[in-house]
Parts: C-alpha cells; structure tokens; sequence
C-alpha cells in the first residue's frame, strides 16, 4: 500500500516564458517553503509568474493535478522592484524583498476591507478598494524616498 497520496510541486516561469520545476515534495509545507525562497529571488532571476501543483498518485491523467496556488510578480508599489507577488486565487500580495516586506490583503473579517501595510515603518492601514491600498503603499515608498534621499535605491535585498 502506498501511504504517499499527494506529490506538490512548486514551479516558476522566467520572463522568457520557460518553466521550471523545483522539486516534488510529500508536504504542502515544504513545497510553500521553497516557493518562498524562489519568491525572494526573483528579481535576480526575473520571474514572472510562481505556482505549486498538487498531483495524486496513482491518478491517471489529468484529473490528477490541481493548481493549489498561482501568483503573479508585478512591481512593488513600495521598493519599486519586481518582487511583489500577487495570490492569483484570492487577493493577497506580499513583497519577497527582504527590506521592504510590503503587504496587501483582504480583511479576514471583513470581506469589503482591504488591508495593508510595510513593516519596516510598522505601517499598517485598512481601504475599501486594492487601488487605494496600492496607492497609500506608493505614497509610503515615496515619502520613505523623500525622507531619505535615495531610500528605495538603499533598501538591500538578499
């Protein structure tokens, strides 16, 4: 009897078009995990879009894989750098870079309620719509940017 049901594996697609897979893994955890890390990176690699499929065992054909999550990498409103990935299966955005960390996502509570924020200032903020929440995040990098000359220029990502 095989005790193992379900397989994930997380995959990315670079700018020009090819996808590649990192990995089948027993958990949906570690799968996360490592789409994390390759988030994080993705400017250096110019990613565009990032997706973990789950495929059964077993299963013959395509009724064996599902899309458990997609996201799609856009510029961050704060840092201006391509490592603000967007949940493509419901509102949530986070910037991968790890000075910057911006954040955007529906109210858990409040479905109408959008929240977002940028941690290194301990910003934090609720709006109605995603675009006034992307704009208050713009306007955050740019008044960070005003207060520090270069400020989006410094921020280091590793």
């Amino acid at each position: 009897m095989n005790l193992l049901e379900r397989v994930y594996v997380p995959s990315t697609v670079s700018s020009d078009g090819s996808v590649t897979s990192h990995g089948c893994f027993s958990t949906q955890h570690t799968a996360i995990e490592v789409l994390k890390n390759l988030l994080s990176q993705a400017q250096q690699q110019e990613l565009t879009r990032a997706s973990i499929l789950t495929w059964d065992i077993d299963v013959v054909g395509s009724e064996g894989m599902n899309v458990m999550a997609e996201f799609e990498c856009k510029m961050c409103p704060v840092c201006m750098r391509t490592t603000f990935w967007i949940d493509l299966e419901r509102f949530k955005a986070h910037c991968y870079g790890s000075a910057c960390q911006a954040w955007i996502e529906e109210n858990s509570i409040q479905p109408d309620v959008i929240d977002c924020g940028w941690p290194p200032t301990g910003y934090a903020e609720q709006f109605e719509t995603v675009e006034d929440a992307l704009n208050a995040l713009r306007n955050v990098g740019n008044e960070a940017e005003a207060a520090g000359g270069e400020a989006r220029l410094n921020i280091e990502f590793s």
